[in-house]
């Protein structure tokens, strides 16, 4: 969830309308803005340092784990920080006032302000690798010797810069590069379509549809072109061909999964990981990480893999695009209500203009990240069972490694988890926990911790009524952001109208 944090800082500068100067001057206005960021930076910073020194103590894993947590919480600040600065520092205003002076301001566009108004929060948020760095050197020099005790391949813990590139791609660019490019491009399309669009009477007085034809173009583009922008910032490259390679492609072709390359994720072994990313077969493209192809044996990468082909087996990517859609329709059109509520209670209670903004963005995103992560949780548990489906069929068609696509290797969707492929899914997912130097007990709000969700597996595989009673309610979850996506769409048709 960490990973999306940063397009909420964009999420605040764009939904945030035009406010006016701050409590504070500008000069106080800004030294508060960015002293906070530094000491926060800084506290954290001489922390990894005193974790580092004391790493050969026994307790370093629970004191990594306070730190964790701390930084996991400071991640959380950076944003709310911003927004403190936009609704009551004035910092939107600063930034609006300076962008007026210069020759950009006659274009109206969003792209130059969003870029200089996130710019301090995103350095904020790449100063946390620097005061995290000491510490996450300490663990990885630690973990050194259980790999080597393991068996495992080890690597030379990574400079420093070396440290920041992979976060950089991983962290920052990976969720801001797409959202950048749309506003970028959808302010090209705002200075070149108008001209062309006001020769249509019906559009000319239609501000709204205006702006939904300039906006539609860009979103459906980045759509489809953001696996092709997201695999040359993430520093992929195609998947050597091999014997497992093609056993991975015939999975795919089995499941009648259309794809374009499985890719190798070049992350320096820092991560042990698999995605999958593209809306369409053409632009399709499943990744496995260099340390998790080099850690895990061809049947553990086999049952990862498995899971992101249950992803697209499933049209997850298209559901959650369904349910942020249903989510922008609820917050336009029952959202009003709150809206509404809000400028009566005004009436009442005499509220300030900043406060009001920050209750309803705080409001709006914070039922966007219940739902979200509840959602993104189901659909991780649908994908494990999908995996644990394929590799008890793979276990069971197959007496041994096979160099040539062999029997079918379809996940009969009908069929409970079996014991054996329960126990190959969980061997994988303990596996990316350990090589990834996570506690299998740790909290994810997207995907759950590693220990529920192979207890659920697990649980699956002794009791087979279970898994036809999951696959019924993942159905109920379908029809119910279905009927909620039409349901919102009239009511905000309705309020519109």
């Amino acid at each position: 969830m960490t990973r999306f944090l940063p397009l909420v800082i964009f999420v605040i500068w764009i939904c945030t309308p035009q406010l006016g100067a701050g409590i504070f001057g500008p000069a106080a206005s800004i030294g508060l803005f960015l002293g906070f960021y530094i000491l926060l930076a800084l506290l954290l910073h001489w922390w990894a340092i005193a974790l580092a020194r004391r790493a050969h103590l026994e307790s370093l894993k629970r004191r990594l784990h306070r730190f964790n947590l701390a930084i996991g919480a400071a991640r959380l600040i950076v944003p709310v920080w911003f927004g403190v600065a936009v609704f009551v520092l004035g910092w939107k205003a600063m930034v609006q006032g300076a962008l007026a002076h210069t020759p950009l301001d006659r274009f109206h566009l969003d792209g130059p302000g969003l870029i200089l108004g996130s710019l301090p929060a995103l350095l904020a948020w790449m100063s946390l690798w620097w005061a995290q760095f000491p510490a996450d050197q300490a663990l990885r020099e630690h973990n050194l010797v259980i790999q080597l005790e393991q068996g495992l391949p080890t690597h030379p813990p990574p400079g420093f810069w070396a440290y920041v590139g992979v976060n950089l791609r991983l962290q920052l660019l990976f969720a801001i590069a797409p959202a950048l490019l749309l506003i970028l491009l959808r302010d090209v399309l705002s200075i070149a379509l108008p001209p062309l669009l006001n020769q249509i009477d019906w559009l000319r007085h239609r501000q709204t549809w205006m702006e939904g034809v300039i906006s539609l173009p860009s979103f459906v583009l980045i759509l489809v072109l953001g696996p092709e922008i997201l695999r040359r910032v993430l520093q992929t490259e195609a998947m050597p061909d091999c014997p497992l390679r093609r056993r991975l492609e015939w999975t795919c072709r089995q499941n009648r999964i259309g794809f374009r390359k499985v890719l190798t994720w070049r992350t320096r072994h820092q991560m042990g990981n698999a995605a999958v990313m593209g809306f369409i077969p053409q632009v399709r493209y499943i990744l496995l990480s260099d340390l998790l192809l080099e850690t895990m044996s061809d049947q553990q990468i086999e049952a990862v893999f498995a899971h992101e082909v249950g992803h697209v087996k499933h049209r997850h990517l298209w559901w959650l695009l369904l349910t942020m859609a249903a989510m922008l329709l609820a917050f336009a059109g029952p959202g009003q209500l709150a809206v509404d509520a809000l400028v009566k209670l005004h009436q009442r209670i005499w509220l300030p203009e900043p406060l009001q903004m920050s209750m309803l963005l705080a409001g709006g995103l914070g039922v966007f990240t219940v739902v979200f992560g509840y959602i993104s949780r189901r659909f991780e548990r649908q994908a494990d069972v999908f995996a644990a489906r394929t590799m008890q069929n793979l276990a069971a068609a197959l007496t041994g490694a096979f160099e040539q696509p062999g029997p079918a290797l379809r996940a009969d969707e009908k069929s409970h988890v079996g014991r054996r492929g329960a126990q190959i899914f969980c061997s994988a997912l303990e596996r990316v926990a350990s090589v990834n130097n996570i506690p299998i007990a740790a909290r994810s709000w997207c995907h759950g911790s590693i220990a529920r969700r192979m207890r659920f597996v697990q649980e699956l595989s002794e009791h087979p009524a279970r898994t036809a009673r999951f696959d019924r309610s993942m159905a109920r979850l379908y029809l119910a952001l279905t009927l909620g996506l039409c349901l919102f769409a009239g009511w905000t048709m309705l309020t519109a109208s």
